[in-house]
Formats: C-alpha cells, structure tokens, sequence
C-alpha cells in the first residue's frame, strides 16, 4: 500500500513505513550530479548495508521497529521500545560496524577480483562509517557516546558533554571543509558536510539509533 501526502510519501503498511522526503530525494539528486550515477549507487549501497546493521541489532535488542525515515539530514529507524544506555550504544554502532565489514570485504574482493568498483565501493563505505563516527548528536558516534556517558556518569552530565562535542564537532569539520574547499580550489563536499551536521546537530535528539 503507497500513502502519498504533500511534503512525503509512505511506502509499507500501516504500522511499518518509509519515509522519504523531499529533502531527502534533492540530497539524492544532488549527490548524482556532482559525484555521478556509479557514485550515488555505491553510496545508496553503502547506505543499506549500514541501515542493515542497525536493524540487525535493534531485533537482536527486542526492539519493535515501526518505520524508517530518511530526509536531508540523512537515515533515521523509529521504534516503539525503549532501550537501555548499554542497548542504545550497541544499536548506533552496529551500523558503522556493519559499514566497516562491506568496506573489508569490497577490498578484498577488489584484491581477488581486480575489480576498480570494488574499490570504490569499499571507499565509499569507509568514508561513511568514518563520518558517522564523528561523536556529535547527529551521528551514531554521538549517540553512542551520549548513551555511554549517561550510563556512567548519569544524563545531566552527558547531556554537557554531548553539547560540548557537537560544537567542537562542527567547528571542526567547518574548519576541514574551508581547507579543503581552498586547496581544491572549488570542492564544497567538506563544507556541505559540515552545514549538514551543524543543522543536524540542533535539530536531532540525544537517543534514537541513525
């Protein structure tokens, strides 16, 4: 069944959905232009396999898993239970871990095979799981470590430091972006990167696996 509103589509059932905005297809659309078909279909491969390990560990939780949202500001799984801090932070990292074995077994394949999209595929996936480990809010390392940290020192504590990383994380990947953006004379991609998790990082919550 296809549920079809003015700002997003639903793909599944009633209790079950996708949904993907039109931020999202722009964000899609966009990447296609500037990296290329091949591109954007090894990043929406990596994608996958990340959102997979996620799954995997949400029902390995006992998590209800009711939909799955993607927008600008990337992929996000909704469910119904609610975890533990030591739950949540297996839940965030399962899918940079996830992201990590397609990376290891792209190059190994690439190493066997000779294969240049092997390559790029494990590329793709490693820059990803690498990005996704930045520990600000908007990214699973950010969740892990708001989980792990709440589990440890309690949720007002963790709730500073997490404000405490997102600024440095920003700041930081807003400092990359200019330089690369300078020695590349023109390549925004760092920069793009750096205003997506500045808008991310005030908008998302502290718990919810991404």
């Amino acid at each position: 069944m296809v549920y079809i509103t003015e700002n997003q589509r639903f793909f599944g059932t009633a209790d079950r959905k996708v949904d993907i905005t039109p931020g999202f297809l722009l964000l899609a659309a966009a990447f296609t232009v500037l990296a290329g078909p091949g591109r954007a279909l090894l990043a929406l491969a990596a994608v996958a396999v990340h959102e997979l390990g996620h799954l995997a560990a949400l029902a390995l939780c006992g998590a209800h898993v009711t939909g799955l949202r993607f927008d600008i500001g990337g992929g996000e799984i909704q469910y119904s239970n609610t975890l533990s801090f030591t739950g949540e932070a297996l839940a965030a990292l399962s899918g940079p871990f996830a992201g990590a074995l397609l990376a290891a077994g792209a190059l190994g394949a690439g190493e066997i095979t000779g294969q240049a999209f092997c390559y790029e595929l494990a590329g793709v996936s490693l820059l990803y799981t690498f990005f996704n480990l930045i520990p600000a809010s908007a990214t699973d390392g950010g969740r892990a470590l708001s989980a792990l940290t709440a589990l440890a020192l309690g949720p007002e504590a963790s709730d500073k430091i997490c404000r405490a990383a997102d600024i440095l994380c920003a700041l930081a990947v807003l400092a990359g972006g200019f330089y690369v953006f300078w020695v590349s004379r023109g390549n925004a991609t760092a920069l793009i990167c750096a205003v997506f998790l500045m808008n991310a990082c005030c908008k998302k919550p502290r718990f919810g696996v991404k």
